[in-house]
């Protein structure tokens, strides 16, 4: 009696692990099935906006950049590249007169003066005149992941360059910094002072290029929904432009280390880049999350 009971018992067992598995295996099959059709709906968006995008004019210089004279302020050689790439060649290829603030010259690792001709052949891929190239070399703005650098030394060149200039857009990096590096976020802090100490010139819109999550950041074109969805100033280069951006950040020949290889061919800042105009409003906000 025993021997049977535990025979029943075995079997039970055994058919209920068997439907179990057979429902498991339906169930992963449905769920990879069902997220397939996600991905390839989602890939077939992502063509239908670069066609749409990359062939129409109107609808390239829909969100762009109404400026005139335009300076991009950046931390280090080949941020222009790695960061701005698609803004600053959109707006050159516009006719914009655009001009660049590098506060630092990369001497981190000792390269400073081989990183300053690069920056020259890097603009000057991108559409940047050589004589609107500025490059500071101050001993309180050393390149380094932990220098902090001087807010109010930053906001006095930024505000030098803006009048000297007579600039009426300005780029630069927003409290991110896109890498977190605390080199580009000081940049920031420095426009927020220069908003609160009322320094910022009235005339001068202010423009920050928009910090991604990892997964967008490196997505590539995948983003550009999302980039259309989410912003409403945006430029995107097609496939033929984009190149000119990677041949500008190859002129970094100092820099181009094999991960900087793949950052080039999957980030999504060499091909799209998203910004946001921000305020006294804005930058006040920024400050109380700080706080």
């Amino acid at each position: 009696m025993v021997l049977v009971s535990s025979s029943y018992d075995f079997d039970s067992l055994y058919n209920f692990y068997v439907r179990f598995l057979a429902e498991a295996v339906l169930y992963l099959r449905n769920f990879a099935l069902y997220i397939s059709l996600w991905v390839l709906g989602y890939l077939l968006v992502c063509c239908v906006v670069y066609r749409r995008y990359a062939r129409r004019l109107p609808t390239r210089t829909r969100g762009a950049l109404r400026a005139k004279r335009v300076l991009v302020v950046v931390a280090h050689p080949d941020d222009e590249c790695m960061f701005f790439g698609p803004t600053i060649f959109r707006l050159c290829e516009q006719g914009a007169d655009v001009h660049l603030l590098c506060l630092s010259n990369g001497n981190y690792e000792g390269k400073g003066q081989e990183r300053r001709k690069e920056l020259w052949l890097a603009c000057l891929e991108l559409g940047v005149p050589e004589q609107n190239i500025c490059l500071i070399t101050d001993t309180r703005l050393k390149d380094g992941p932990k220098v902090q650098w001087p807010v109010g030394v930053i906001a006095k060149l930024v505000q030098h360059q803006l009048e000297a200039l007579d600039i009426d857009t300005l780029v630069s990096f927003d409290r991110g910094g896109v890498s977190s590096h605390p080199n580009h976020s000081a940049v920031f802090y420095a426009i927020a002072y220069m908003f609160v100490e009322k320094l910022m010139p009235k005339r001068c819109t202010v423009y920050t290029l928009d910090t991604v999550n990892i997964l967008r950041k490196y997505w590539g074109f995948l983003d550009l929904p999302l980039s259309f969805v989410l912003s409403s100033k945006r430029y995107f280069l097609r496939w033929t432009e984009s190149r000119r951006v990677v041949r500008a950040m190859k002129r970094h020949t100092s820099q181009m280390v094999w991960f900087r290889h793949l950052y080039v061919f999957f980030s999504r800042y060499m091909i799209i880049n998203t910004l946001r105009r921000i305020s006294l409003a804005d930058i006040e906000l920024e400050l109380e999350v700080d706080d």
